[in-house]
């Protein structure tokens, strides 16, 4: 009988080293680690000692030919499962690390001597004598405290320009490449230790392991495991690492109390929809546990709320789940109106066509303009601005639009609007933003009554309305406990909506506005390129100010962005063909790429020449998750694809004509509109490129779309 209890954790290392194990030593790997996590202090767990820098990491058999590699603590009763491999290659890794708490930080850290060694060789082969390095003025003691390693702080010191920060920045632990992004993009020591909440002296004992597992550092990379079950449910999907590790910059956005509404933006890949289904399940599981409240996650697309329920289910328990509603704002609206008795359709533009033509029959022979004006007018000041009469149309600023109007013009094209408000009537029909305020109404005409909401999560914010965002003020009226609502977002992804000020809509971000800098998702060569895409667009910060990618970099480096032009179509499925079977033929599955094209009529033109060519395909559908189970690769529009990410990507058919479509930019009312255009399809392609994990593949055939760069 053991008189103590030992504890296990598992870090980020074991779990990619477990998944690519061959099935059958996975198998083998978890009746290891039952046995393992029930005692790892029994006789028969034979620990060998490796001829490495550090004495504590020792070797235990999985089979003849497979080793883990155990952190077996000298002193204390805390074991850490670090690596597994076939022997030598366990070996290999053993010897080059050591695992060793950070003297000013606290945190627990792995840290590969030979590539420390090695970079800090190539930088300082190109650091000129007598230039000063990047980071002279900062002692190391702020730069242990920030989370860089002893061993690589003689790397740090010879930086010099932004190509020694960027070879550098993936091979620090990933709370240090954050700090270093900061400082090298101009931040202070003192912002940049604020944001890290780094401020605080600490007395670090570096001989306890336990107390340096506590630390947000090392939570990003070791999991304390409670159970046999907890472990085996992690290593069941360990390629899913955000359901158990989360950045401490993350961390300190979920884990916490606020006073009131949140903003977190975020370049791609950063983590934003991770962060806020995370922070769903902490507020459900420590702060509305009672049976009747619930938490509203919302988003702008059906088809994003369907991938995040997906996800959610797979980090909660079923009894969190049930606290949780995931539901996109529209369908919300339409099944509260129903609830209240109200039978309204929510309409969107394909659908009122044919009342927009017929609006457009009782238009003014003077001013003389187009029925795409008369849409955009309504869509940018009309709704916007929530205007209902003549009176208030007179008055309210049109800043933005390419074509003015006098006071006499506006009263003459009013009756456009109001002809096109009376066929909505008559139908039955409502817009979006009409319904938002319909629910409004009706819940100020219920002050006694309240929803079940007490916290409202908003994923894809810069997608949503500020009709959108004063009904969620709505839902959940500001109240002194906080916890209200929480808002993620990226402008640079914006493809739909047009410009939000939070605080037009009754929603105070002051003081609780956070930034999420590094990516985790694309390589650093495509981020480049799918940041050159969006060069020259002025972006917003969703509350009136302007936001920009300053400090936004990748930790992974991988191959340069492959832009082919063809003469054909046909050449170009030839093309992607080609790419595919070397996929295959490199152990990838189909399934882990998606060709991502404009439109629905080019997803079914591209999934018919495909499936000639003999490849098998999955489109993605609107309204269902992505079932990997399902062979084939995915194909999908640009449109579909956000939220989710693949390990290859193919931007297909990136024709002139195409990005942007000349159909909408010959409708388009004027200048103005033209470039909202312009600029929401350099969105689109931002957003389809950073779906790549690997790398991604741009094809076009003729004439290549003028949004790609280095094009004219």
């Amino acid at each position: 009988m053991l008189n103590h209890q030992p504890k296990l954790a598992i870090s980020a290392d074991f779990l990619d080293a477990f998944s690519r194990l061959p099935r059958q030593i996975q198998g083998k790997t978890n009746v290891f680690l039952e046995n393992f996590k029930k005692d790892p202090t029994r006789s028969s767990i034979n620990y060998e000692s490796i001829n490495g820098r550090d004495s504590r990491l020792k070797s235990v058999r999985i089979d003849l030919s497979y080793r883990a590699i155990v952190f077996k603590p000298d002193k204390g009763n805390t074991y850490i499962l670090l690596w597994v491999d076939n022997h030598d290659d366990a070996y290999k890794w053993a010897q080059r690390r050591v695992c060793k708490v950070n003297p000013e930080s606290g945190g627990l850290q792995i840290i590969d001597i030979e590539e420390a060694t090695a970079i800090e060789a190539e930088i300082s082969s190109r650091k000129i004598p007598q230039v000063p390095g990047r980071f002279d003025d900062i002692s190391d003691k702020y730069l242990l405290r920030l989370g860089i390693p002893n061993e690589l702080l003689s790397a740090v010191r010879a930086v010099v320009t932004d190509e020694d920060i960027d070879k550098l920045i993936s091979k620090l632990p990933e709370e240090s490449a954050d700090a270093l992004l900061m400082l090298g993009a101009g931040y202070s020591l003192e912002e940049t230790l604020t944001a890290q909440d780094k401020n605080r002296e600490q007395t670090i004992d570096p001989e306890d392991i336990d107390i340096a597992l506590e630390q947000e550092d090392s939570k990003l990379r070791f999991r304390v495991v409670e159970n046999e079950a907890e472990l085996l449910e992690i290593l069941a999907a360990p390629l899913e690492k955000w359901r158990v590790f989360l950045h401490p910059s993350q961390r300190r956005l979920v884990e916490r109390d606020w006073k009131g509404p949140v903003r977190v933006l975020g370049g791609a890949g950063t983590g934003k929809t991770v962060v806020a289904m995370h922070r769903a399940k902490w507020l459900a599981e420590n702060r509305f546990t009672n049976p009747g409240e619930r938490i509203l996650f919302t988003t702008f697309t059906r088809n994003l709320a369907v991938d995040i329920e997906a996800n959610l289910r797979k980090i909660c328990s079923p009894e969190t789940m049930r606290r949780i509603r995931v539901e996109n704002i529209d369908a919300w609206v339409t099944s509260f109106l129903k609830s209240e008795g109200v039978t309204t359709k929510i309409v969107y533009d394909e659908q009122v066509v044919e009342l927009w033509e017929k609006a457009y029959e009782c238009k003014p022979e003077s001013p003389s303009l187009t029925l795409a004006f008369y849409q955009d007018e309504w869509r940018e000041v009309i709704q916007a601005n929530r205007i209902t009469n003549l009176k208030q149309y007179l008055t309210v600023t049109r800043t933005g639009r390419g074509t003015r109007l006098n006071r006499a013009e506006r009263a003459a094209i009013w009756v456009v609007f109001e002809e096109y408000r009376s066929l909505l009537q008559q139908k039955g029909w409502k817009e979006s933003e009409d319904a938002m305020r319909d629910v409004c109404s009706l819940l100020q005409s219920k002050p006694g009554e309240t929803l079940p909401f007490k916290s409202v999560i908003v994923d894809e914010a810069q997608d949503m309305t500020e009709a959108a965002f004063s009904l969620i003020r709505s839902m959940v009226p500001p109240k002194n406990a906080g916890n209200d609502i929480f808002i993620v977002g990226d402008p640079h992804q914006r493809i739909y909506g047009r410009k939000l000020v939070l605080s037009r809509c009754g929603v105070d971000i002051k003081g609780r506005s956070r930034k999420l800098r590094i990516n985790y998702r694309t390589t650093d060569e495509t981020r480049k390129w799918a940041t050159m895409v969006l060069a020259g667009v002025t972006v917003d910060d969703l509350d009136g100010n302007q936001d920009d990618l300053k400090g936004y970099r990748s930790l992974l480096h991988g191959d340069q962005p492959i832009v082919q032009g063809f003469s054909s179509f046909d050449e170009e499925i030839g093309f992607i063909k080609t790419y595919l079977q070397q996929r295959e033929s490199n152990g990838f599955a189909l399934s882990n790429t998606c060709i991502m094209v404009r439109t629905n009529q080019l997803v079914k033109k591209y999934v018919s020449a495909l499936n000639q060519s003999g490849i098998k395909t999955q489109e993605i559908k609107r309204s269902q998750p992505d079932n990997l189970s399902q062979l084939g690769v995915r194909v999908a529009t640009m449109h579909r694809v956000k939220g989710l990410q693949f390990e290859y990507v193919i931007l297909a058919g990136i024709n002139d004509g195409i990005l942007p479509l000349r159909s909408a930019l010959h409708n388009a009312s004027d200048k103005a509109a033209q470039n909202s255009l312009i600029n929401s399809e350099r969105s689109l392609i931002h957003v389809a490129a950073t779906r790549a994990k690997r790398c991604v593949v741009v094809s076009y055939y003729g004439q290549a779309s003028s949004l790609l760069p280095g094009t004219t």
